[in-house]
């Protein structure tokens, strides 16, 4: 049982690839997605281990402080994100859910860059999060825009190399939740379901990669190899519970708190953290219940 619920907002300030191993496809590394639409996601369990992991450094635990000045620390560390060496005597006191795809960026005519999504997308956000806007219809080769969006000169708008019929509405207070300075509802663009699943399925980012021998300084191996990648500006969101029956004695901060005191505006998913990828911001970080003021 949880008792408590908050939804975060992430943005990808670099390509992610939260892979599901390797495929007999044309890409050696995919990306995680989900079985019955084919969207793009990140496991709660990936997620939830790179979020462990950033608080865990971020706290300065080490061996030798989890066994001395920072023992009691620790302890309460373990009670919200589980134990390792204890897992089936006490679980966790939070939950993370996937990371489910809201905004996609794709290559404009206009802006550098749009934002899609779709309605299947937006109808199950807005049951995941208790909104109450009116369900939205698109057709096919049509697209809903702000009124505020650039369009080509004949009115259509291009994505990449696809040309859609526009109708104009105002967004803004679609997406007042996340948006910031950065991120005006002048990008988004509403797909109809059928576009917008062939969108995330063909304009994902493949990277072509070698292993070099570290000897000979030569390709290792079979030498190249393939991975699938989340573009960045992509935006996702996901949340996290806490359970009803987590007690924290003597402090008065909770579960959700904790962790969103812990968390920072910056973290990293996915694998290849050593090259930089996988590098995500809180965008709705200020609105969020128990942040330290220093943060």
């Amino acid at each position: 049982m949880y008792k408590d619920i908050e939804t975060i907002y992430i943005k990808a300030i670099s390509s992610i690839h939260s892979g599901s191993g390797q495929s007999l496809t044309s890409v050696d590394m995919p990306i995680q997605r989900e079985r019955h639409s084919n969207i793009p996601k990140i496991e709660g369990s990936s997620l939830k281990g790179s979020i462990k992991h950033h608080i865990y450094h971020k706290l300065g635990f080490t061996k030798q402080a989890i066994e001395g000045e920072k023992k009691q620390e620790y302890t309460i560390f373990e009670k919200i994100f589980g134990s390792e060496e204890n897992g089936e005597k006490s679980a966790s006191a939070i939950a993370i859910t996937d990371a489910k795809l809201l905004l996609f960026p794709m290559r404009s005519a206009t802006d550098i860059y749009k934002l899609v999504t779709c309605p299947y997308i937006l109808k199950r956000w807005k049951e995941e999060t208790n909104q109450t806007f009116e369900d939205i219809n698109v057709e096919d080769g049509e697209c809903i825009i702000d009124t505020k969006s650039s369009l080509l000169t004949d009115g259509r708008l291009m994505l990449e190399e696809y040309i859609f019929e526009t109708n104009k509405e105002d967004l803004s207070t679609l997406f007042k939740e996340i948006i910031e300075e950065d991120f005006i509802e002048k990008k988004i663009v509403i797909l109809s379901d059928s576009d917008f699943i062939d969108m995330v399925t063909m304009y994902t980012e493949i990277i072509t990669r070698n292993r070099i021998d570290v000897e000979t300084g030569t390709a290792q191996g079979t030498g190249l190899f393939s991975e699938e990648y989340l573009p960045a500006e992509t935006i996702m969101y996901f949340s996290v519970l806490e359970s009803a029956f987590y007690k924290n004695k003597g402090k008065d901060t909770s579960a959700k708190q904790y962790f969103n005191k812990n968390i920072g505006k910056v973290f990293q998913v996915g694998g290849n953290e050593t090259i930089g990828k996988g590098i995500v911001k809180i965008i709705n970080y200020a609105s969020l219940e128990g942040v330290a003021d220093n943060e």
